[in-house]
């Protein structure tokens, strides 16, 4: 069983999240905060207890870079600024997701935390992989978060119903993030936004 504590300052966000992890059976909620908890909220008897933490409500800083960290899945929106998202990523956690992926996205890491295996999300990645984009492939207007969602799996080659049932938003925002990718990036087909995507590092080929 892993022992799960709920990091963040939204009372009714913890209650949400806690109401999804009580579904799985290999998971229970032991403790919930609204910052960073102590260490003794760790006790080295209870090696599988995973931080479940909303990142936007605390601050990197000295939490996180100060000292080592237990297992922890950080949930992000994507609005955080690049530098909080490369701490996350570089020290503070073995699981990194977006608010929007799944609740099969957030059980796996969850999981692969409780075996001290890091787990990041397709979406995340694809939000860190734009945060480093070599100027050759950078946009003159730059693109959202969710419009690099979007962008990530047209690359993949999902529909855009396929798009919108994975990000959870409607198939016109789909095609209205469509819309906005052409007009930013100076595009008109499916096939030079997939080419973007590569020269981006969003996906890679796999030959």
């Amino acid at each position: 069983m892993t022992a799960i504590v709920l990091v963040s300052r939204r009372p009714i966000y913890r209650k949400a999240l806690r109401a999804l992890l009580d579904e799985a059976s290999d998971f229970t909620v032991t403790r919930e905060s609204s910052g960073w908890p102590p260490a003794d909220a760790f006790p080295p008897s209870s090696p599988q207890t995973v931080c479940v933490v909303d990142a936007g409500t605390i601050s990197p800083t000295p939490a996180i870079a100060s000292r080592p960290l237990l297992p922890a899945v950080f949930l992000v929106s994507g609005e955080e600024t690049p530098a909080f998202l490369q701490q996350v990523y570089e020290r503070a956690s073995t699981g990194c997701l977006l608010h929007t992926d799944s609740l099969e996205d957030l059980y796996g890491a969850i999981r692969a935390a409780a075996r001290r295996t890091r787990y990041t999300s397709a979406s995340f990645h694809a939000l860190m992989q734009a945060q480093h984009l070599p100027a050759s492939v950078r946009s003159p207007r730059r693109l959202s978060p969710r419009e690099w969602e979007v962008l990530y799996y047209i690359a993949l080659g999902y529909a855009n119903k396929e798009i919108a049932h994975t990000l959870v938003i409607s198939v016109k925002t789909v095609e209205a993030h469509r819309t906005n990718l052409m007009e930013k990036l100076a595009m008109k087909t499916r096939k030079e936004l997939v080419e973007y995507a590569y020269r981006a590092g969003l996906i890679h080929s796999g030959k």
